[in-house]
Formats: C-alpha cells, sequence, structure tokens
C-alpha cells in the first residue's frame, strides 16, 4: 500500500494499467454523453469561432458560451491536461530552445498534415481508432492499419533527411 500512492503521483506506470484506464475512461464517455468521444469536431468549432473573431470566416453564430458547454471542449481540456501530468509525473519536462528551423518547420508542417487528416477522416486515433474498434468497425482496424504504417514510414522519413 506504501508504493501505490507514490507510484500513482511519481510513476512509472505499466502500459497496461494505461491502457486498461484509457478502455474504461472510453466506456464511461460513452455511457455518459451516449456518443463515442470525437476531438476533431469539436476543435473545428473552436478554429471557426477564432476565424470569426478575426473576420477570417462569415459569422454563422458560434459563442464562446456555446463552445463552453459542449462536452467536447472538457474531454479536448482534460486530454491536454492530462497529458502534461503523464509528462510530469515521468519527469519528460524539458524546454529546450529550437536549434534548427527545420525541425520547427517540419513539426509544424506535421501537425497541420495531421490536423487536416484527421478532419477528412472524420477523426483521428480517439475518434476513428479508439471508438472505431471499440465499437466493433472494421474502419478502425484499417484505420489501425493505416496509422502503424504511417508512423512506421515517417520515422524512416525522419532519419533519412532529418537526423
Amino acid at each position: 500500500m506504501n508504493k501505490i500512492l507514490p507510484t500513482i503521483f511519481h510513476g512509472p506506470w505499466a502500459y497496461w494499467i494505461g491502457a486498461i484506464i484509457l478502455g474504461v475512461l472510453n466506456i464511461l464517455v460513452l455511457i455518459v454523453r451516449r456518443e463515442p468521444w470525437g476531438i476533431t469536431y469539436n476543435i473545428a468549432l473552436w478554429g471557426e469561432w477564432i476565424g470569426t473573431n478575426l473576420g477570417v470566416l462569415n459569422d454563422r453564430g458560434l459563442t464562446i458560451h456555446n463552445l463552453m458547454a459542449a462536452t467536447g471542449t472538457y474531454l479536448n481540456l482534460g486530454l491536454i491536461l492530462g497529458a502534461l501530468w503523464a509528462t510530469l509525473v515521468a519527469s519528460q519536462v524539458r524546454f529546450k530552445p529550437i536549434r534548427d528551423k527545420k525541425f520547427f518547420f517540419s513539426a509544424l508542417i506535421g501537425g497541420l498534415l495531421m490536423g487536416y487528416g484527421a478532419r477528412i477522416a472524420y477523426g483521428c486515433n480517439i475518434g476513428a481508432l479508439l471508438n472505431g474498434i471499440a465499437s466493433s468497425s472494421l474502419t478502425g482496424w484499417i484505420f489501425a492499419i493505416a496509422v502503424f504504417s504511417g508512423a512506421w514510414l515517417g520515422s524512416k522519413l525522419l532519419l533519412k533527411y532529418l537526423m
């Protein structure tokens, strides 16, 4: 018992424990919301609100009140805070100056392409992969194959052109 609390707050956690926790949380989200968790739709709404306030997009009546009332806002915020907590627990937080512009622009372009790809695929790794496989959807398994293939290819390209 005296090792459980330090492990919870200071790690390290076994991967299978994290997988079980994510699975249980995914089931709870499905029960409470009565729909699977989707990240990219809510991010698109926030992007639309920002674009409208910058004068780039036409106003469709989306307000900050609507965004704050959306459950996806809190789920996405929880994901970000949970990832931050996990890196803090693992003592992996390090702020380093950007060494090379090539790394910065490749990360920026890669992030934009991932976001765009998630929107046109109607889901990211949570919406399309985790929820897809959990609901026994063939598209979830196809998405898994595509994600792992893309990650493998991306790592090869990263090693060849950026390292």
